[in-house]
């Protein structure tokens, strides 16, 4: 007799599995993300817990106050000058918080834009836009555990290191040097859960592109170490 079983479609993940899923199993969450790609639910609930958590971390007076020094450091500086700083970072937790909301899907989409170019584009691939901007959602899983982690640090009494707020950063290997010291302030610059953000990235990228994440983490990770030395040769002032 003829078999006349049909073939089941795969489950899908529901909202609360995928986002599990992007920390326990990366890969089979990003293939499910990639057969049906939706970004709407986990992008809004990771944008309303970093928002809330940075608004947190800036209204830290430790925050305010380290974020006040480093933009006063010229000693030529007028009252009205240092007013004004002041003032400004009095409203700063509400407008990192609210550029967070609104930014925060815009900036997904650049990324995602650009990913694509590269991917798509310059390299034949055959993902579609809404792909790889689901994909972007789903890694931001891990990037909102950067955000929960400081504002849990904040809360037990961690202070910043120079303007930058505390966190699994590489400053804290080097509590001898300058808080202000280029060196200080580059591995700060460089936080390990956002490096777990670009490996999750990777993974999702070459699930849906069909390429070895390996390759794919190096050149994220290049380009995150190269912003990190221009973010702390800012910040030192050098």
């Amino acid at each position: 007799m003829a078999d006349t079983t049909t073939a089941q479609p795969v489950s899908q993940p529901g909202l609360l599995a995928r986002i599990v899923g992007v920390l326990t199993s990366p890969k089979s969450t990003f293939a499910a993300v990639a057969a049906r790609p939706r970004w709407l639910g986990v992008m809004a609930i990771t944008l309303v817990i970093v928002a809330a958590c940075q608004f947190y971390i800036m209204s830290s007076p430790d925050m305010q106050d380290a974020i006040f020094q480093q933009a006063t450091r010229n000693p030529n500086m007028s009252d009205q000058q240092v007013a004004g700083v002041e003032r400004f970072v009095s409203i700063l937790p509400y407008g990192i918080a609210g550029a967070t909301l609104i930014l925060g899907p815009l900036f997904s989409a650049i990324i995602a834009g650009i990913l694509l170019l590269i991917f798509s584009t310059l390299m034949g691939g055959e993902a579609k836009f809404k792909q790889v901007y689901a994909v972007m959602a789903h890694a931001g899983v891990v990037s909102t555990l950067s955000a929960l982690l400081t504002a849990g640090m904040i809360m037990i009494g961690a202070r910043p290191t120079g303007a930058n707020p505390p966190g699994a950063n590489l400053g804290i290997f080097v509590p001898m040097l300058e808080e202000t010291s280029f060196l200080t302030q580059f591995l700060s610059a460089i936080d390990l859960v956002l490096v777990w953000w670009l490996v999750t990235l990777s993974i999702g990228l070459g699930v849906l592109y069909k390429r070895r994440t390996g390759g794919i983490a190096f050149s994220l990770l290049c380009v995150y170490v190269l912003l990190a030395l221009v973010l702390g040769y800012a910040r030192s002032g050098s």
